[in-house]
């Protein structure tokens, strides 16, 4: 070989490679993502190629580089949560700094829209709330649910009762059953989880119902608040049907989708929040003052002789009970960070919060772990762990048939008479059954909750080419949770002497599992006309399961608390498993984000239906069309959008409506089996929800002002109901499909920035919505719900009529029953402003409920009792001498119920926030560099209400969780204002 071609051999090569290094180089482009107003990297953002699959995201320090088309120009589209999507034209071999400007009114937000699909907001067909990390926890909040109060357009958060630990109502556009399921479905990382609400026992203890009754009394905490809303990054929520239908069978109240925090690439940052603070009543109702006269007009000659003997002493006896200033502490701490192929997020949090009256509280701490990597370019990896331990102690408060309750107790305590403790001995209560301050120092109802939420996600690019992908994404999830339920009441307790077997212990165990596995396909075509079709396909199997033992036992040995330290027991137990699989499909159009087209269809079965193996079918399909993108208002409207989307979903039946329930019974001295009063049902099927929703958003004034608006229209059909059969059948009711009903309202957003410098920023949030619902079919005989007795107040359910009218003894001349409130409020409003001048930030949030009727009870224990503030005002001299109200006749005579009904009308002050972020200099100069930021700041939660409601809190609801019958007040555990002082500081 000679010298030539051995230069030949060795350079041509070289050359070629270089060549082709340089056409590479040419078909790529770099650059750099950072934030408009500071210059700081932003790791993580998604940056693509417009018409194209092709993409990557921004590295630990921003940078990115990504391949570009066989094309003279192409048009990168930037994002990232919490910032403007931004889209430039660039050249192959270009190198960009891009930044980003932040979304102040949350235009350019992804949301989900199916199991294994998303789409920008900007195009979204569907009226979809959603909330961000910021704000979510402007203040702290005992629970998620609660912190979810006010922050959203068509979604109506109410407490149950202010015990510690929570007992939130989530509603989402009005009722939408009758007996069925009332909370929307919780979707945390992809997979479904457990909300239940299970009973102490305490109903055993009250005798405000039995065991195992339909319609329990105990209040409990919905499992949601278990969940850390420190570790949330956002929540959105799937309000209609519409939107909700890919979830199928259990959709039709919604659905909430909430994504945890996520580790992020760089260096590892860890972020320290603490917050000291105390609660306090939020409103007393107040109490009677009483004359010597009036002590003996209503407690006779004894009465008056105590009175005497008291001076004329006026005790505050809700200073007494309720006056307790709990100590609340919260301690958050969580790291992120990791490399480009595996990031971290990892959180704690300790929080310790003592309730309003003694030896109440709620305790809670709990971890979370999420990690993520990249096994290849084409494989990821996403594991999340979870793990909670919560105490609450929530006293006895709310209805009772013993007179043993706080409030009923305190309802016949005059203000003179004295109950407190005398050298430790407590005296016996001389005009009720009980000493409230006794019960409340020795009686016990705790619980406590361990859970453990876990989920692996594999998500695997199967295809990669310029204009196509596919991915498989496979998800496995698991909740667990155990639930421990004490209620001791001593033998020694006043109520407790009076029984034939005294001192009563109750033991509940509760163990619930739940499991998740899903497999999903999601094929992306981009054409050449910036036209992308988007379809995704899957699988989803559920399981659960729930066994809930009670152990009542009665006659206790004194000092034992044990439930075999006592001389008689009984055990229940409820067992509910459940098993569901279902699959789905779905098509997105997008054409060059003008227009966006979507249509999809969930089949699924159930063991709760009748028919184990037919298959239910929801379709959905929407669109929408950007007409700002045409040209339409361009002067006006930088973004104005039409939509409609149309959707089915369902609500399955109770887990055992279609069995008929055998329960224990001695027959001839033996043990045998009787059939419960329930009849069941052999082809009870899903309820059906068919919507119809439109409405059209807007951003305007150089977006310095946004609006949505969205009209919506439901049908119910298949409604589960329970109605009453004749003693002759051997029953007392049966589950059936019976009946159709119609909820249709109006929600409108208007978002304002008024004021956007560099030194002040303005954003205020408007939501408004009202709603209504129908019965419009009826296929049984109209009948009352909830409540205790028609004359006390009931909810009728009558065609025509809303399901929530209230109704009692009132009749017209034909004794068909008078409508005499409604418990669905006129209207709704919140506004939540967030103003950051400087280095200060404020927020608050107020929420107006206008109408809404309760029927309040509570008032007329107080009546009884004789210690309604303002009792001798209303009072009525009898022709005997003896004095009562309005409502002690209405009660007497069985007519008049009006008389219990108040208007729940309030306006609230949710939330409020101050907060100064030092000057980072400052910092550094304090510090020596060893912290990035400190905030300090202080907050408050519920700190005013203002409503002509007599009772404690028109939130209210004695019968917990249902869709009908909520607004009944029995003096449950009063609301209480929260005041908190904060610093939180990153290392």
């Amino acid at each position: 070989m000679s010298r030539l071609d051995w230069c030949r051999g060795l350079v041509l090569p070289f050359l070629l490679l270089l060549c082709a290094g340089a056409l590479a180089q040419e078909r790529t482009v770099t650059g750099r993502v950072v934030q408009l107003e500071t210059g700081e990297a932003l790791p993580g953002a998604t940056i693509k190629v417009k018409g194209t699959t092709m993409g990557a995201a921004a590295d630990a320090d921003g940078r990115f580089t990504v391949t570009l088309p066989n094309q003279p120009h192409s048009t990168l589209v930037v994002s990232f949560l919490g910032f403007k999507t931004r889209e430039l034209s660039v050249s192959p071999g270009a190198e960009v700094t891009i930044a980003l400007e932040e979304d102040v009114l949350k235009l350019s937000e992804v949301v989900v829209t199916g199991l294994a699909s998303s789409v920008a907001k900007r195009n979204l067909a569907n009226a979809v709330s959603t909330v961000s990390a910021q704000e979510l926890v402007a203040a702290p909040s005992q629970t998620l649910d609660r912190a979810l109060t006010a922050k959203f357009a068509g979604v109506n958060v109410s407490q149950n009762t202010g015990a510690p630990g929570g007992g939130i109502n989530v509603d989402l556009r009005g009722t939408s059953t009758i007996e069925g399921v009332t909370q929307p479905l919780y979707v945390v990382d992809g997979v479904i989880i457990n909300n239940a609400a299970n009973q102490s026992g305490i109903d055993l203890v009250t005798a405000a119902t039995g065991a195992g009754s339909a319609n329990p009394q105990g209040q409990p905490t919905n499992r949601v608040a278990d969940l850390n809303p420190n570790e949330i990054e956002t929540i959105e929520v799937l309000k209609g049907s519409s939107a909700a239908a890919i979830y199928g069978a259990k959709a039709s109240n919604g659905v909430v989708i909430i994504t945890t925090k996520q580790g992020t690439p760089g260096k590892t940052r860890i972020d320290v929040s603490q917050q000291i603070g105390f609660n306090s009543l939020l409103k007393k109702i107040g109490s009677r003052r009483f004359t010597a006269e009036t002590a003996e007009e209503s407690y006779g000659a004894a009465g008056r002789q105590i009175f005497e003997q008291s001076g004329g002493q006026f005790i505050d006896y809700e200073e007494v009970m309720y006056g307790e200033e709990g100590f609340l502490t919260e301690t958050s701490v969580s790291a992120r960070g990791g490399s480009d192929r595996t990031q971290f997020y990892l959180s704690g949090l300790l929080r310790d919060e003592d309730g309003i009256i003694k030896n109440t509280g709620y305790q809670k701490f709990g971890g979370r772990l999420n990690l993520n990597h990249k096994i290849s370019s084409r494989v990821k990896v996403d594991a999340f762990m979870n793990f909670v331990r919560s105490e609450s102690d929530r006293g006895i408060t709310g209805n009772d048939n013993t007179n043993t309750t706080f409030g009923f107790s305190l309802g016949f305590t005059p203000s003179f008479y004295d109950i407190r403790p005398r050298n430790g001995v407590y005296p016996d209560h001389r005009f009720n059954p009980s000493n409230p301050l006794h019960t409340r120092d020795l009686l016990i109802n705790n619980e406590v909750v361990n859970r453990t939420l876990g989920s692996l996600r594999l998500h695997w690019n199967l295809l990669v080419r310029a204009r196509q992908s596919l991915d498989f994404i496979v998800q496995s999830g698991v909740d667990f949770y155990s639930q421990e339920n004490k209620v001791v009441s001593p033998p020694e307790l006043q109520f407790e002497r009076s029984a034939s077997l005294p001192g009563t212990s109750l033991l509940g165990e509760t163990e619930s599992l739940n499991s998740n596995l899903y497999f999903n396909l999601a094929h992306s075509l981009a054409m050449g006309n910036n036209t992308t079709f988007n379809t995704s396909a899957g699988l989803q199997f559920e399981n659960a399961n729930l066994n809930n033992i009670l152990n009542e036992a009665h006659g206790l040995i004194v000092t034992q608390t044990n439930v075999d330290q006592a001389a008689s027991i009984n055990a229940y137990q409820n067992r509910v498993i459940s098993r569901e699989r279902g699959f789905y499909a779905q098509e997105e159009i997008n054409l060059n984000d003008r227009i966006l087209l979507t249509a999809g269809v969930r089949g699924d079965a159930s063991s709760s239906n009748g028919d184990t193996d037919k298959y239910y079918f929801y379709p959905k399909a929407s669109a929408s069309v950007r007409l700002s993108q045409y040209g339409v208002l361009s002067g006006l409207a930088s973004e104005l959008k039409l939509r409609a989307a149309y959707g089915e979903t369902g609500n399955l039946p109770i887990p055992n409506a279609k069995f008929t329930s055998l329960l224990p019974t001695n027959i001839g001295g033996r043990a045998g089996l009787l059939p419960a009063t329930r009849q069941g049902n052999p082809d009870i099927r899903p309820e059906r929800t068919k919507e119809l929703e439109a409405g059209f958003d807007a951003a305007l004034l150089n977006e310095h002002l946004s609006l949505n608006f969205t009209y919506y229209r439901q049908n119910i059909s298949e409604l589960l109901l329970f109605p009453t059969l004749p003693p002759s059948s051997g029953f007392i009711d049966k589950v059936v499909n019976g009946g159709k009903m119609r909820t249709h309202g109006v929600e409108a957003s208007l978002g304002v920035t008024p004021l956007r410098s560099r030194s002040l920023t303005w954003t205020a949030n408007l939501n408004f919505y009202k709603t209504s619902s129908e019965i419009t079919q009826l296929d049984v005989p109209a009948f009352n719900k909830g409540g205790f007795a028609p004359f006390l107040g009931t909810f009728r359910i009558q065609e025509g009529w809303s399901p929530t009218t209230i109704v009692g003894a009132d009749v017209d001349a034909q004794g068909n029953p008078i409508p005499l409130g409604d418990e669905t409020p006129d209207f709704q409003m919140s506004l939540n402003n967030r103003l950051n001048f400087k280095d200060f930030e404020l927020s608050f949030l107020w929420d107006w409920k206008k109408g809404g009727d309760v029927i309040n009870l509570g008032a007329l224990i107080t009546d009884f009792g004789g210690t309604t503030k303002n009792f001798d005002d209303i009072k009525i001299v009898q022709s005997d001498g003896s004095v009562a109200t309005a409502r002690i006749l209405a009660f007497i005579r069985r007519t008049g119920t009006s008389a219990f009904i108040e208007d729940g009308s309030y306006l609230k002050l949710r939330e409020a926030s101050l907060s100064y972020n030092v000057p980072r200099n400052t910092v550094n100069r304090l510090f020596g560099g060893q912290l990035s930021y400190l905030k300090l700041g202080v907050s408050g939660r519920n700190l005013v209400m203002i409503t002509d409601y007599t009772g404690y809190d028109p939130e209210v609801s004695q019968f917990g969780n249902v869709s009908i019958g909520r607004s009944v007040d029995t003096i449950p555990y009063p609301s209480s204002r929260s005041l908190y002082f904060n610093v939180a500081f990153g290392l």
